[in-house]
């Protein structure tokens, strides 16, 4: 029984001895200096891996607000070509700045005059449907070139836009 006893005491003693050995050689400071850096390092690799599906979720965001746009333009181009009649025409006057979303008439410039197809659409009825006829030249492979009517459609402000007399 008593050496038993005896033994209890003699490896908690030694336990103690072997901790403070320990803390003296530096040890727990690099113990925890390790820990420290492991947090740091899968941190990391956590804010990479979110980065990088957040580039991707942003990439797939582009190509499906492009092909939202594509077909609304077709759409808008195919009511254009229908309804051929213009209730009237207008001068751009001036083209506002940002002015590039999906549903806007884009590559007009100040000056040129436009189609009106339908008055006061969009939000607060502050838009016009608009069309222009643009030529362009397409070089053919047999050095022929050929001049092509290209009607654009889109919004455009009303702001922006001055009556034709």
């Amino acid at each position: 029984n008593d050496s038993k006893s005896n033994e209890a005491p003699k490896s908690s003693s030694a336990f103690w001895s072997r901790l403070s050995e320990l803390r003296h050689n530096g040890t727990p400071e690099m113990v925890i200096g390790i820990t420290v850096l492991t947090v740091l390092g899968v941190d990391y690799a956590i804010q990479v891996r979110n980065g990088e599906q957040k580039e991707e979720m942003y990439r797939q965001l582009q190509r499906e607000v492009k092909r939202d746009g594509e077909i609304a333009r077709e759409d808008m181009m195919k009511a254009g070509t229908d309804s051929t009649k213009s209730l009237f025409q207008c001068t751009v006057r001036r083209i506002p700045p940002n002015f590039d979303g999906h549903k806007c008439l884009t590559d007009v410039r100040i000056g040129d005059v436009v189609d009106v197809m339908e008055e006061g659409i969009g939000p607060g009825g502050q838009y016009n449907l608009c069309s222009i006829r643009r030529e362009t030249q397409q070089n053919k492979p047999d050095d022929n070139s050929e001049i092509e009517n290209r009607v654009s459609v889109g919004w455009l402000p009303c702001s922006c836009l001055g009556k034709v007399a």
